[in-house]
């Protein structure tokens, strides 16, 4: 553990880096569910849990963290999608997804992760 750890853990947040990845494709945080989404790809990186699992045990966790309703949440994410995918995302992320059609939230957290991980891997 370095000296200054938690000096640095203050000046920068934990997942700056995902946020720095969702400016740079134009997910800012002027969306509601700027921040779901957030904890959603932060979660689904690091701790490496099924999509299918979101659903079920992380909307409710994000929904009581925030007082909203879980069906909230995925609303939230689905309205930044259906926004920017047309606007932004479709040029920026069309070489990790091959379909024509708009993902799905689910299809949507497996291209944020592959897009996210780009740089690291």
């Amino acid at each position: 553990m370095y000296k200054n750890e938690d000096v640095y853990s203050k000046i920068v947040p934990k997942n700056y880096y995902f946020q720095k990845k969702l400016n740079e494709i134009g997910i800012t945080k002027k969306y509601n569910g700027y921040y779901f989404l957030l904890e959603i790809l932060e979660d689904l990186v690091n701790n490496s849990k099924t999509i299918k699992s979101y659903s079920r045990e992380i909307y409710p966790e994000i929904a009581r963290k925030y007082g909203k309703n879980e069906c909230s949440i995925e609303r939230d994410i689905r309205s930044i999608i259906n926004v920017m995918w047309d606007k932004r995302l479709k040029e920026k992320l069309g070489r990790f997804w091959n379909e024509s059609y708009r993902p799905s939230c689910c299809e949507f957290y497996n291209i944020m992760k592959d897009y996210l991980l780009e740089d690291i891997i």
